[in-house]
Formats: structure tokens, C-alpha cells, sequence
């Protein structure tokens, strides 16, 4: 129940009125006896079912209030009798969603029986039929009486099967056969009276599976053409002897099967698993009937029963201006399968590229086909038709929670979409796709046979045919994403090492030179005689480098602001209204206790400052006493040089080398300290890079288990002159990562020699781009030596080759001068191996149509190819929009149909289509008809089922050309017009 404060509750109301013409299961009886019946309530309650009380005027309210517990609809057949049927049939038509129709089990014993077979057939009649009118099917029957004076236990006589059922389908009856397997049943009967196969159930055991099959079949025969409407059925899984479908006059006739209830008392109502669930959009016969129509999709039992798909979209509305399409139209949507009609320029596609909208799909436009500017006509499109509309999608989730996705049309953002609650309650929702809350597949115009040219696109929804993917793929991007961020890092290092490698005109580079002038001074006569002052200097660095620390966080400490709590928040408020500065100062300050926050916040940082202060002062003590100390230490070094000016030159210029060698040894240790940093990070980016690669093989080896599942649910709605397969390479899609080679010009580091342009094939064919880093990480030439193309043995890396390409990609060398491994080019050679690496490369699956790769063969065929595709990778919402293009009618009729008929039970589906075979033969739930109003406006003229006539007129209006033409059409190609046409239906 949606609040009155919802401020889309007249949206809700109105999408819920809109669906009511669709068709949705209800729960069927049509075989319940009543208290009028002889073999009432032989096993119940004597009280509960009480018959001389419930037989009453008022009893008939007491018994359809018991009906309506536990069913929808019902049909009272009590044996060779209808009086009371009629009554509280006539009484039910006054209930809400729910109703009583009159009938009987008629005993029949038809003309050629053996011995005493006689049949149950049930006879259903419309609502508000009369008692006379349905015992006219007894007429010129002497031994039947008026149905006050029939006991129950008449049988009739004297007819053919045939004969009897043609007069109850002239009275507009419905005619099942009950107890189908019973001695009483149709199935028994036909056994006695098959005599050329009677005597087959005694020949050979050896041949008998053959014998059941012939029987089979000609029972099948028997059952279609003898006139029944139902067979009725004593268990849910006998439902797979029946399940036929034979061509009638260019039509597949299929028979339907319910389940027997056979209630005798009131207690045996409350059996659920003997409800059929019949798909119907009006309770009634007209309902039923219609419904065995289409026996496969609309006739259901308890353990059958198909959950309702789940999420949906539930409606759309659009609120356009005069320029655009449309003005004010709200469409709603059903469970299953959605079709909207119309002619050209109606705006079917507009519908579908405002979902597209809505969604943010117009940020991966891109990724379609760019040689026929799809996406541009997609663009075009959407900003002829609606530009100046606010569009809001209903849409509920997996949880079952009402949402509205709210978007006004802008051509300059590919995405705007707000989401609000059922009450109006705007969520934090970022991306509607991303958040994985509001799941939706769309297919636009042309987008099918597109896809049938992207095998990338054809391997991700393969992928959603496998329950265990999703996981492995999502761990597989978090892995390159670590890889990304890691090079991120590395980089950082890199910088930092091309500053201290730059610092001091490059002092880094003297390192060696310092060295050994010191070392050549630093005799062992000098370093006793300047041990102690070495000592002294050592200890004064030490102290240096701590309070160098301190007061380096000490400044970091003085830059903390309290006051930075409240950062933008000035500019904020004085664009705000005052009613938001009001609620600021008097209510949230208070609340939220902000200054007294910040007035503890700057007690601490005093203290804090205070203690860094203390220690700074006390290190800075420190530090002057070893400064007197090595005073000291040179003063009784310069007196005993006193008497000695060798010795005295030897001094001074030892202390100069040792200042030069501390100084450059400080740079050195910084870098090697950075360098430390870059292994530790290549270290962990080595390790991501071989989880990456086991990654690939889990999902390769995860693909590979199920491709021969997916085959078979693939080739499950083709005949056999088509056939899918899926060709399987594990690692072999290359073309990004061969892209990558050639952009960086990797090949060209082992040979320009016109036999080696295939090097990039090589690499690509013996590594991945892990491996590949790898490799010129480790410097091995010999990792290279030999690789060639195995369809090509002539081109091949040579070792001289091989060692080429190694030191031309080599990360990094030693420099002697400064005696530590540097970088390359900066380290540029690093970053490019370490982006390459990054490059994405999969396994190569693509779908083949006969053993050929559907991007070579025609738009029709790659189509076909690739409808099971999109409609079994997933249970979410799918939108196509006319998925007929490039199909000819033979695959529309026979697959395209099939597919959505089957798979509407377990994911929606909403299409835009100009073929009657997808409406009809798809059996949808919904149909909503537009019309083009003028050249630059369209409307919704209605929605329903195509159970409702002035829906079938549409079809054959818009679809057929109208009535007459269809007639026309079918003359010309000799055909029979279908009697449900030529009364104004259309099946």
C-alpha cells in the first residue's frame, strides 16, 4: 500500500490500472462436485457439508465464500445434472476476482464400446448460462430426462464421441475428457477400440518400446482430431504423455492438460497441489478458452508453477513538451512478455532509447559498432524525440521494494538519473547500473546483429550463463586494478629517485671519486690519530637527523587549523536561504558540540607543540655540546700537528674529503633507501602479476568446464539444419595486448627486418603481457631465443635477437660512478614495461552458426545466432527493440518466438516489434499500442493482452494490414481462414 503522501501515488494507481488487461495465473478447479451431487460428501464433515443447508437459497453465498478460499475460478460439474451450477454461477457474478461456472460430468458411452466402457467427459458452459440452454446438448436423447428428474447415473447413448462433442462446442461449450487413465477415461477407451494396435501390446518384448511409440502416436491423432478441448490428468507428471503438438491446416495444435480436483465435500478443496494455474486476463470461459490456446505458457500446476521474475520494470512515464514526441504518456509493464505495436513513427524506439537514457547506457554508445554510426543515429533519435522530457521509470527490485528512476532528458550528459523512493525519498544512489540494485539488459535497434560481429561482447554473456563467474571475474579486476595502483606507486618512487640522482648537480655520480680521494688520505696512521673526532661527528649526525625530524613535525603540527572543521562552510551558507543558516546556528552547532570541539582540538595541538618544542630545544643542547666536543677533538689535533705541516696539509685536506664523502654518502644512502622502496614494490607487483595469471587460468578452466552445458541450452530452440558451437582458445584473445607491442614498439627492439614483422605475433603467441614484463624484467635473453609462430616455423627470434631486445629493454644498469643500480632513460623504460603489462588480454570464445563464425556470415544469420544468447545469459529485464530485423519470417516464427514464449517465464521482456508472430506465437502478457498522431507526435492508444478484441484488432490492423487483407493474403496462398479469425478473434 503506497502512503497518500507519495507523491507518485498517482503514477502507482495509474500503472496499476493499466495492467489489469494482463493476463496472470489464477488459481483453477474444474471438476468440483456440489451438495446436489449424488456422490456428495461421502468421506467429510456431516455437519460442515450439511446438504439440506448448503442446497438452501442461502446456501449458495455460504459455498462460494468456501470456494473462493481456496480458488479463482470454478467449475461445478456435477454428474449429468447443472441446476445448481447455474445458481451459484449467476450468484458468483457478483463477487470481485473470482467466479463459478456452470457445467457437468457427463456419462458417455460411446457407440462403438466394447463391453460396458463408458467415458466422463466434463461439459463447461459460459457464466450466466441457463439451465435450458445447456441441457440442449441432451437433445433427441429419450433416455435423458430434464435435469430435475436426472439422478446422476445416466449415461448417453447411441452418439460418436465426435458427434457429441460437436454439440457441445455448437452450445459454445468447453468438452475435457476426465479420468483420462481411468477405466472411464478416453485413454482406456481408445486401447479397447484401436483394433489394429490391440493385438501390438502382445507381440514381442523385444519390440515393444516401437509398439508404445505407434500407439502413442496414434492415440496423439486420435485425441487432437476427435474434437476435445482438455484432457484431464491425476498427477502433475503424467502431463509428459500428453504434451504433443501436431500442424493443423499450417497451424500447431498442441492439446492442453489439467489437473483433476474431483472434490466430493469441502474439505477436499483445500488441496493446493491439485490447483491448476491457468493464465487467463478475464475470469470466464472466454479466459479459459483462451488459454488453451497456448497450453505451453499458460496452463500450470503447483510444481510447475513459475516463480514471477524478479526484478522488473513496472512502468514508464513520459512528460514531454510540444517539441517533443511525446506530450504525457504513462506505459505499464507485465511480469512477462511486452510487446509495443505500432506503425512507423510511433515512437516505439523513442521508448526504448529513453530506458536507454535512463540507465546510463548512453555512456557505452561507444562501444557499438562505429562502421555504421549507430551510435550517432542513437543520439540523433533521442534528441529529435526528447529533448525537453522528464522520464520516470518504476522499477522494483530483487528485494521487492518499489523504486522511481527519475532523469530529464539533456543531450550534453549521458547520464542525470536521480532515484527516489516509493514515498519520494531521494536515495544516495551514484550509478544506477554500478550499484547493481537496478539491473536491466537493452538491445537497440540493429544492436543484435552488431553483436554478432563482437566476440568480446558474445564471451561476457556467456559468462552470465555461468553461475561461478561473476566471482572469478570480479577477482580478476580487483587484481588489475592492484596492478594499476601499484604502478601508481612505483612511479612516485621513480620521481623521487630522479630527484636525489639530480640533487647537487648530480653529486650522486661523484660518489666513487669521493671515495677514493678519501680513502687515499685515510691512511691507518690518519684514522688513529682522527678515530675520536669521527666518533664525535658520527654521534653529532645522529642527533642532527632526529631533530631535523622533530622540527619537520613540528611544522606540520603549527599547520593544523581547528577552524578547518569548518572549511567551506562559509561560502556554503551565504548562498544558502536563511531558514538553512537559522537551523545551522541555533539547532545543528548546538547539537554537534562543533566549537567546544574545536576548542579541545586546540588544547591538544598546543601541547602537542609544547613537547615538540621541549625536544627540539633539549636535541638542540645536545647537538652544541658535541659541537664543543669536536672543537676540541680538532684543536688537540691542529696542536700535535703544530711541529708538522705535512702532517697539517694531510689534516686539512682529509677533513675537506671526508666532508665531500659524508655529503655524497647522505645522497647515496637517500637513494639507496629509495631504491629498497622500488624492489620492495616490483617484489609485490610480481606477486600480483602471477595471481593475476592463475586468475586467468581459473576462468579459463571455469569456462571450458561448462561450454558444453551452454552448447546445449544454446541449441535447444533450433532445428536441426542450424546448429551453435562455441570455439574455445584459453588466453588466446591477443588483439589489445599485439596493439600494445606495436604502440610501444617492443618488436622493433629484437629485429626491423621484413621476415620479422611477425614479431608481435610471436610474443603474443608464447606470452601474455605479465609474462612478457616479466621476461625483460629477469634480462634473459635466452627466455626469448627460439620463439617462433607454429604456423610459421621461418619466423622465429634468433639469439642475437633475443639479446638485443634484452638491453634495449633493460629497466636498469649499475653506475660504477656511483656504485648503485640506476634506472634507465629516468626509469622510462620501466614505466612503459609496467603499462604493458597492465594490458588486458582473455581467453578467445566466440559463437559459431554451422561450424562458421557468425561475423562472417549474413546481418539474418548472426541474428539468429545470437537471440538464444541475450536471452538466456540472465533473469534480469530485457528490452529489444525489434529483434525480427534481419530475420526472415521462417526463424521468426519457428525460434524468435519459441525463445521469448519460453523465456518470459523466467526473466521480462519487453519488445518492440512490427511482426505479428513475435505478439502472437510469443503469447504476450501485454500489448501496448501506439499510433502516430502526425510527423512529429505520437501517443498510447491502449494496453492488454491479446486475449482482449479490441488488442487482436490492432495486431491485424497494424501488423496484417487490416482484416481484408489478411483475407486476400490467406486466399492467395490457398490456405483455410482460421475459424477464430473469421469470428473477429486472432490466434
Amino acid at each position: 500500500m503506497i502512503p497518500q503522501a507519495s507523491p507518485y501515488q498517482d503514477l502507482f494507481v495509474t500503472l496499476d490500472e493499466l495492467r489489469k488487461r494482463t493476463a496472470r495465473f489464477r488459481r483453477v478447479a474444474l471438476h468440483i462436485h456440489s451438495p446436489d451431487s449424488h456422490d456428495w460428501n461421502r468421506t467429510g464433515d456431516k455437519t460442515l457439508n450439511d446438504r439440506e443447508r448448503l442446497l438452501a437459497p442461502s446456501g449458495e453465498v455460504e459455498f462460494i465464500n468456501t470456494l473462493k478460499k481456496h480458488f479463482d475460478l470454478v467449475v461445478i460439474t456435477d454428474h449429468m445434472k447443472c441446476t445448481y451450477a447455474d445458481r451459484v454461477s449467476n450468484a458468483s457474478l457478483y463477487e470481485k476476482d473470482f467466479i463459478v461456472l456452470p457445467g457437468m460430468e457427463v456419462n458417455f458411452q460411446p457407440e462403438a464400446a466394447i463391453s460396458c466402457s463408458r467415458l466422463h467427459i466434463l461439459v463447461i458452459f459460459h457464466e450466466g448460462s441457463t439451465v435450458e440452454s445447456m441441457s440442449r446438448i441432451f437433445a433427441g436423447l429419450k433416455n435423458i430426462l430434464d435435469d430435475a428428474s436426472r439422478t446422476g447415473n445416466e449415461v448417453i447413448t447411441g452418439l460418436r464421441l465426435e458427434e457429441f462433442i460437436k454439440r457441445i462446442h455448437k452450445e459454445d461449450g468447453i468438452c475435457i475428457a476426465a479420468h483420462v487413465n481411468s477405466q472411464q477415461g478416453i485413454r482406456h477407451h481408445f486401447r479397447q477400440t484401436a483394433n489394429g494396435l490391440i493385438n501390438l501390446l502382445t507381440i514381442d518384448p523385444a519390440t515393444q518400446e516401437e509398439q508404445e511409440k505407434k500407439l502413442s502416436d496414434e492415440l496423439k491423432d486420435y485425441l487432437l482430431n476427435v474434437g476435445l478441448d482438455a484432457l484431464e490428468i491425476s498427477k502433475a507428471t503424467d502431463v509428459r504423455h500428453y504434451r504433443w503438438a501436431s500442424i493443423e491446416k499450417g497451424h500447431k495444435v498442441s492439446i492442453p492438460v489439467t489437473m483433476r480436483f474431483d472434490a466430493h465435500c469441502i474439505e477436499d478443496f483445500a488441496r493446493p497441489n491439485l490447483v491448476t494455474w491457468v493464465k487467463m486476463t478475464s475470469l470466464g470461459l472466454k479466459g479459459l478458452r483462451d488459454a488453451f490456446k497456448f497450453p505451453e505458457t499458460r496452463i500450470r500446476f503447483t510444481s510447475d508453477l513459475p516463480t514471477p521474475p524478479s526484478p522488473l520494470l513496472l512502468g514508464l512515464e513520459i512528460v514531454g513538451e510540444d517539441k517533443s514526441l511525446f506530450e504525457n504518456e504513462r506505459i505499464a509493464f507485465a511480469e512477462n512478455l511486452n510487446c509495443l505495436i505500432g506503425p512507423r513513427g510511433s515512437g516505439k524506439s523513442t521508448i526504448v532509447e529513453s530506458l536507454r537514457y535512463v540507465f546510463g547506457y548512453n555512456r557505452t554508445l561507444s562501444e557499438l559498432d562505429s562502421t555504421n554510426k549507430l551510435s550517432e543515429r542513437i543520439r540523433e533519435m533521442q534528441k529529435a524525440n526528447l529533448t525537453g522530457c522528464l522520464i520516470r521509470v518504476v522499477y522494483q527490485t530483487q528485494a521487492g521494494d518499489r523504486r522511481v528512476l527519475e532523469a530529464t532528458f539533456d543531450p550534453q550528459e549521458d547520464y542525470a538519473t536521480r532515484v527516489f523512493t516509493a514515498n519520494g525519498d531521494q536515495l544516495s544512489v551514484a550509478d544506477v547500473e554500478s550499484s547493481g540494485d537496478y539491473p536491466m539488459r537493452l538491445f537497440g535497434w540493429s544492436e543484435i546483429e552488431t553483436l554478432g560481429r563482437d566476440t568480446a561482447r558474445q564471451r561476457d554473456l556467456l559468462d552470465r550463463l555461468i553461475i561461478e563467474m561473476p566471482p572469478a571475474k570480479q577477482e580478476r579486476n580487483n587484481l588489475r586494478q592492484q596492478l594499476q595502483a601499484n604502478r601508481k606507486d612505483v612511479e612516485k618512487i621513480l620521481n623521487e629517485l630522479n630527484t636525489i640522482c639530480a640533487r647537487q648537480n648530480g653529486i650522486i655520480r661523484r660518489y666513487s671519486e669521493y671515495k677514493d680521494a678519501f680513502e687515499k688520505l685515510n691512511t691507518e696512521e690518519v684514522k688513529k690519530r682522527f678515530g675520536e673526532l669521527d666518533l664525535a661527528q658520527m654521534k653529532g649526525q645522529v642527533l642532527l637527523i632526529i631533530k631535523q625530524n622533530v622540527d619537520s613535525f613540528s611544522v606540520k603540527v603549527d599547520e593544523l587549523d581547528p577552524n578547518s572543521l569548518r572549511e567551506g562552510l562559509t561560502e556554503l551558507l551565504q548562498k544558502a536561504p536563511q531558514s538553512l543558516r537559522d537551523w545551522w546556528l541555533t539547532d545543528a552547532t548546538q547539537k554537534l558540540k562543533i566549537l567546544d570541539s574545536e576548542t579541545n582540538l586546540q588544547k591538544y595541538l598546543s601541547s602537542a607543540t609544547q613537547v615538540l618544542k621541549g625536544l627540539s630545544e633539549l636535541l638542540g643542547q645536545h647537538i652544541d655540546v658535541i659541537k664543543n666536543e669536536i672543537d676540541t677533538i680538532q684543536s688537540q689535533i691542529r696542536a700535535s700537528f703544530a711541529d708538522d705541516s705535512s702532517m697539517q696539509k694531510i689534516a686539512d685536506l682529509r677533513t675537506n674529503a671526508e666532508r665531500r664523502l659524508r655529503e655524497v654518502s647522505a645522497v647515496r644512502d637517500e637513494y639507496l633507501k629509495e631504491w629498497k622502496r622500488l624492489q620492495d614494490a616490483l617484489t609485490a607487483r610480481e606477486q600480483i602479476a602471477d595471481q593475476l595469471i592463475q586468475g586467468h587460468d581459473r576462468i579459463a578452466g571455469i569456462r571450458a568446464r561448462h561450454n558444453e552445458a551452454i552448447e546445449t541450452r544454446l541449441n535447444q530452440y533450433f532445428a536441426g539444419h542450424m546448429k551453435i558451437s562455441l570455439r574455445f582458445q584459453a588466453g588466446h584473445d591477443t588483439r589489445q595486448f599485439i596493439e600494445e607491442i606495436i604502440r610501444f614498439k617492443v618488436a622493433s627492439a629484437f629485429a626491423t627486418q621484413y621476415k620479422n614483422r611477425r614479431i608481435p605475433e610471436i610474443l603474443a603467441a608464447h606470452f601474455n603481457p605479465v609474462t612478457l614484463a616479466q621476461a625483460h624484467f629477469a634480462c634473459d635473453a635466452s627466455v626469448f631465443a627460439g620463439r617462433q609462430l607454429p604456423d610459421d616455423p621461418s619466423a622465429k627470434i634468433t639469439t642475437a635477437e633475443a639479446q638485443k631486445a634484452t638491453d634495449l629493454w633493460r629497466p636498469w644498469a649499475m653506475d660504477d660512478a656511483a656504485q648503485v643500480e640506476s634506472l634507465q632513460d629516468n626509469g622510462a623504460r620501466l614505466t612503459k614495461m609496467m603499462t604493458l603489462q597492465e594490458t588486458e588480454w582473455d581467453d578467445e570464445e566466440s559463437i559459431l552458426l554451422n561450424d562458421r563464425p557468425v561475423g562472417e556470415l549474413s546481418p539474418g544469420q548472426r541474428s539468429s545466432a545470437m537471440l538464444p544468447l541475450i536471452a538466456l545469459a540472465e533473469a534480469t529485464p530485457l528490452v529489444i527493440d525489434q529483434p525480427e530485423d534481419n530475420l526472415d519470417n521462417r526463424l521468426i516464427g519457428q525460434v524468435l518466438a519459441e525463445i521469448l514464449g519460453a523465456l518470459k517465464e523466467k526473466r521480462q521482456i519487453i519488445v518492440c516489434t512490427h511482426n505479428p508472430n513475435i505478439v502472437v506465437s510469443g503469447d504476450a502478457e501485454q500489448v501496448i499500442v501506439l499510433d502516430a498522431i502526425s510527423d512529429r507526435k505520437a501517443k498510447v492508444e491502449k494496453h492488454g493482452s491479446i486475449d482482449n478484441e479490441d488488442i487482436v484488432q490492432s495486431v491485424i490492423d497494424i501488423m496484417e494490414g487490416g482484416r481484408d487483407a489478411f483475407r486476400v493474403r490467406q486466399h492467395r496462398y490457398g490456405m483455410d481462414l482460421p475459424s477464430v479469425v473469421a469470428a473477429g478473434g486472432f490466434g
